[in-house]
């Protein structure tokens, strides 16, 4: 397995940055309807975002034209791309439901709803720095594959030549 320690780094730091905002955003997101809205809005686009660019990445039409080979490697790429969408639709959804929780416990339990307002900016702010990367890797895949497309062009073009 190959480890991307470029991809680890940034998701400590992101994780770092996230708990900074956690702690010391707290009060502002306290008894602030309209912030808990935004981020209810935005992770909720963001999570339909996401499950269409899973539908695109996933699509089987779109796997390279040629051998069962080429087939193979490219679907443990998008194996692996399709794994760490799932995980950020999940912290998408996992801050949207601890937004839901911390609303429906404030009256009872007002330390408690403290400790899961940090909680979902921690998550609402990692997922959030993770999903500058979607448009990026959506690019990126769609020229790869656009990439091996053309190859595969070529060598048919070669071999017609040749004959």
């Amino acid at each position: 397995m190959n480890i991307d320690w470029s991809k680890i780094g940034i998701a400590f730091a992101a994780a770092a940055f996230a708990g900074c905002i956690a702690y010391f955003g707290q009060p502002y997101i306290h008894d602030n309807s309209q912030a808990i809205g935004v981020m209810v809005t935005v992770f909720s686009v963001l999570a339909g975002f996401l499950i269409a660019i899973i539908a695109i990445v996933g699509d089987p039409a779109l796997l390279p034209p040629g051998t069962w080979r080429a087939a193979e490697i490219e679907r443990s790429q998008v194996k692996q791309r399709l794994a760490r969408h799932k995980w950020l639709f999940v912290t998408y959804l996992l801050t949207l439901g601890v937004i839901f929780l911390s609303l429906l416990i404030e009256q009872h339990f007002p330390t408690f709803s403290l400790w899961l307002e940090r909680v979902f900016l921690f998550l609402g702010t990692f997922a959030f720095i993770l999903s500058l990367r979607l448009p990026s890797a959506l690019m990126r895949a769609q020229m790869d594959r656009i990439d091996m497309v053309i190859e595969h062009r070529r060598g048919q073009a070669t071999h017609q030549n040749s004959n």
